[in-house]
């Protein structure tokens, strides 16, 4: 660990430096516009609202989590979803206003910002050439004089009046090329002399080879637009073990010395900056849209170190450029490349020119977004301790850096993600890692091994960092080191002024609703190739931004957080023994119940969430310092209802003060006592995985499927203990040739709810699966069926079970087993669940668990009761798991 004066590196915007309102607090009036941030919800966020509890999340009913196999990445199996997801959630701007907000995102809100004046000049100056086809450059006149690149004339540009795709592919590259290249020899021709390619030095290995060496590379890297409409783009071996049917006609991509007129043998997304789909026409643009989203979460999945991702749409007569990152997407309206060349020409050449971090590239990682797919190296995150806050939802620059900043580097295993989610566009990207603490960068002498946790948070949830800060003493729960708030969705969306969106995009359409065309820099010309085309194509309509919401809703946003934990444990997964099981099940009850006591509730207790303490490795026993189990994942935990009678003493459940209630200023939230309260607005708590959620808690919502009165109780979390339990013991058991424990294991893991709520209503009252108990683990049959019994003894009581009642069973069977020594040692290799497939996915594997969703044809996800859980789904089950 590390302390730093550094004023420059310090905060929690570091990685990217974007121009922000000069205001600090949320109601004060922005540079350039209306405020968007906590008002009505209109287009100019993405339509993705919160229902409910502002804390509790407002997901999509959609689920967003799916699992890597053979088949999840082709195209059949992702539009479905894809084309679901993006509905609502693509906002059309206009294409100056875009332009300013994500290509330039340095420049001053509402002022002339000098770097796309210079831009705009040379975007008229390459006009001017392409129309006159002569230039004193050399290269420029070999590309000039080539016949298969297009120029301008005056009904637009030429060889794109074309009927068929493929024509458009060379004419587009050799455009592209000419106008990267004219800016390229420009910029190095004006005083001072500017290389476009400074920002992209080739990567270096961070790891000093021989001690004290960390001299820099001197080579650059570059960027050129390759034909790839042929070939099927790669990706990491970790994603998929098939390579998906993605194949954008030109990419950006950044390369070494490779040829952009020669076939490339292989194309991997891990180098492509910028994706580009090309058709002859708009048409059917919900199926371009489909495309490039894809791309963009190609792209986001594939690549680490980025935050947002960039598209284009090209047809024969117009341009769309997408912004996308973990809420949403921005697109330009369209832009008719042939009446508007100018604005044409600059958002090409913006793109070619972008530095790492203009892109998305957060520069807390080494060599971000400079590490080329044919190499190896080591990657390193710097990660900067922040203020913990109790929430995200405020203005960053209202609190007090401290003057000196904790901070700690580490080396990433980047190979062997610990935890990584796969979710469709918008969510929150969970990343873990594991990852060596360097104390001195000279001799790259390591320290302890931590575990690395980074998502997209909601900004208006219960901050994940503060639970952890506030159960720092009790051993059950993992140990947080530091945390940083790096970034967050409104540094981009803000920059949109409302004024500026035209509306929402209907991309699941086949048609979709378009705005009207940009209109020229200069005089617009009145014919063009394809120009009765485009004018049927482009549906011109008002600028008025389209009323889709009937109320008062706040928009998402997100907050990029890392989290750096003091330790790892082994997954659920890699037990020794009952034994050892029933141990930690004492721990794990022993720390609800601590948390049960600081007003929090977990929510979200499944088989990843609950670790075993780490085995020395010498001696097959458990270390000594780590030797408790313990609970992780706090993302979705929450504070307890204060009207449910047990209310916390401390004044930990209200709001910083001067926060605004979202209600409007006179409103009181219920329950409450005042207008900064959170705690307590009527909400749904049913969230975790569907095999582990309690009973009561999904009956409840199917006798009531409208309520908001259901409240997830610390009694709630510890029943998910035992369904951890009985469905590890009843997967284990497989081809073991119990009937019975096979059957409820079928019921536990069915995607229809009534499903499960028919086999745990068994289990827990009939009981047979008792009878014939067997398999690896059959000594835990002791404490399932005695916690079963007091399950229906209370049941018939009316009464809710007891923690503290199910702890001491625990302890009494835990005691009792280890006192008879009878039990016998669980296999070396315990079997672990399958991968997981989405509901109403054709799967070619059983799927184990799902998180809950109704989605089956029979139950219908009422209002207010989203899946919560969005992606915390493993790609794969690995020796460790992590917080």
């Amino acid at each position: 660990m590390k302390s730093d004066t550094s004023n420059s590196q310090r905060g929690r915007f570091y990685p990217v430096t974007r121009s922000q309102p000069t205001q600090s607090t949320v109601s004060a009036p922005r540079t350039d516009g209306d405020d968007l941030r906590r008002t009505v919800l209109s287009p100019s966020t993405p339509g993705r609202s919160r229902s409910g509890h502002p804390t509790s999340g407002g997901t999509p009913i959609t689920p967003r989590t799916r699992q890597g196999s053979k088949s999840s990445e082709l195209k059949s199996s992702l539009d479905p979803l894809i084309k679901n997801e993006i509905e609502r959630n693509l906002i059309e701007i206009e294409a100056e206003a875009f332009i300013r907000a994500f290509l330039y995102p340095s420049a001053q809100l509402g002022e002339p910002d000098t770097v796309m004046e210079r831009d705009r000049g040379l975007g008229e100056a390459c006009h001017e050439m392409l129309q006159e086809g002569i230039s004193d450059d050399d290269v420029l006149m070999s590309m000039l004089t080539d016949d298969s690149c297009p120029k301008y004339s005056e009904n637009g540009f030429t060889l794109l009046d074309v009927t068929k795709e493929e024509h458009l592919y060379t004419p587009f590259r050799k455009l592209f090329t000419f106008i990267s290249a004219f800016y390229r020899l420009s910029l190095r021709k004006q005083s001072p002399p500017l290389d476009i390619d400074a920002a992209w030095p080739e990567a270096v290995d961070p790891k000093p080879q021989n001690p004290g060496d960390t001299t820099p590379s001197t080579e650059l890297l570059r960027r050129d637009f390759f034909d790839t409409h042929n070939m099927v783009l790669k990706f990491s071996p970790r994603l998929v073990k098939e390579t998906a049917d993605l194949k954008p006609d030109l990419v950006l991509m950044l390369h070494r010395d490779k040829n952009p007129d020669e076939k490339q043998p292989s194309v991997y997304w891990k180098d492509v900056k910028v994706p580009i789909e090309i058709k002859t026409t708009f048409k059917s643009e919900g199926y371009i849209i489909a495309q490039v989203a894809r791309y963009a979460r190609a792209i986001l999945m594939e690549q680490g170190d980025r935050k947002f991702a960039i598209t284009v749409s090209l047809s024969a007569t117009h341009c769309r450029l997408f912004h996308w990152d973990s809420v949403g997407c921005h697109v330009t309206e369209p832009i008719d490349i042939h009446t508007n060349p100018i604005l044409f020409i600059r958002c090409i050449a913006r793109l070619a020119m972008m530095t790492p971090s203009e892109l998305g590239y957060d520069d807390h990682f080494s060599n971000a977004g400079r590490v080329l797919s044919d190499q190896e190296l080591t990657t390193t995150l710097k990660v900067w301790g922040s203020p913990i806050r109790e929430y995200l939802d405020r203005e960053p620059g209202s609190e007090t850096i401290p003057e000196q900043a904790t901070s700690s580097l580490l080396e990433l295993d980047t190979e062997n993600l610990l935890f990584e989610s796969r979710g469709m566009l918008f969510h929150r990207y969970t990343r873990v890692w594991r990852g060596k603490e360097i104390t001195d960068i000279a001799t790259w002498k390591a320290g302890p091994t931590r575990v690395v946790k980074q998502n997209w948070a909601e900004d208006t949830r219960p901050c994940e960092g503060y639970f952890y800060m506030l159960a720092k003493d009790i051993p059950a729960v993992c140990s947080l080191v530091l945390m940083e708030e790096c970034d967050r969705t409104w540094t981009y969306h803000s920059r949109v002024a409302e004024r500026d969106v035209i509306g929402y995009l209907r991309a699941t359409e086949k048609n979709s609703r378009r705005g009207a065309s940009v209109q020229p820099e200069g005089k617009r010309s009145n014919s063009g190739p394809n120009s009765s085309e485009a004018a049927n194509a482009v549906e011109r309509r008002s600028r008025t931004p389209l009323n889709v919401n009937s109320g008062p809703v706040q928009s998402l946003e997100r907050v990029l957080l890392r989290f750096v934990f003091e330790e790892e444990y082994r997954s659920l997964y890699k037990a020794s023994s009952s034994l050892e099981l029933l141990e930690a099940t004492v721990h794990w009850i022993e720390g609800l119940i601590a948390l049960d006591k600081l007003g929090i509730v977990h929510r979200d207790i499944s088989d990843s969430n609950l670790m075993l303490p780490v085995m020395d490795q010498k001696s097959d026993t458990l270390e000594g310092s780590s030797k408790v189990a313990k609970i992780i994942d706090l993302g979705l935990a929450h504070f307890k209802d204060p009207q449910s009678g047990d209310e916390l003493s401390s004044g930990s459940l209200l709001a910083p003060s001067g926060l605004p209630s979202p209600d409007g200023p006179q409103s009181l939230w219920k329950g409450t006592s005042t207008s900064d309260a959170r705690a307590s607005r009527p909400h749904h708590h049913i969230t975790g995985t569907l095999p582990f959620i309690a009973l009561d808690l999904i009956q409840q919502h199917i006798d009531t499927p409208n309520t908001t009165s259901i409240e997830h109780a610390v009694h709630h979390d510890v029943e998910s203990v035992f369904w951890v339990l009985m469905y590890f013991c009843l997967f284990q058991a497989q081809g073991s040739g119990s009937g019975l424990m096979t059957a409820a294991l079928d019921g536990l893991t069915s995607p229809v709810v009534a499903f499960v709520v028919s086999a745990k209503e068994t289990i827990l009252h009939v009981g047979k699966v008792f009878t014939k108990f067997i398999g690896p683990f059959h000594e835990l049959r002791d404490f399932l069926k005695a916690f079963a019994g007091y399950y229906r003894k209370c049941f018939e009581d009316s009464q809710s079970i007891d923690a503290l009642k199910v702890l001491s069973l625990a302890i009494e069977h835990r005691d009792k087993l280890a006192q008879d020594g009878k039990e016998n040692p669980a296999p070396t290799t315990v079997q672990q669940p399958p991968p997981m497939t989405p509901p109403g996915l054709t799967a070619t594997v059983d799927s184990p668990k799902r998180k809950f969703s109704l989605l089956d044809d029979s139950l219908k996800t009422p209002e207010g009761m989203e899946e919560e859980s969005e992606e915390e789904v493993a790609t794969q089950r690995k020796k460790t798991k992590l917080p």
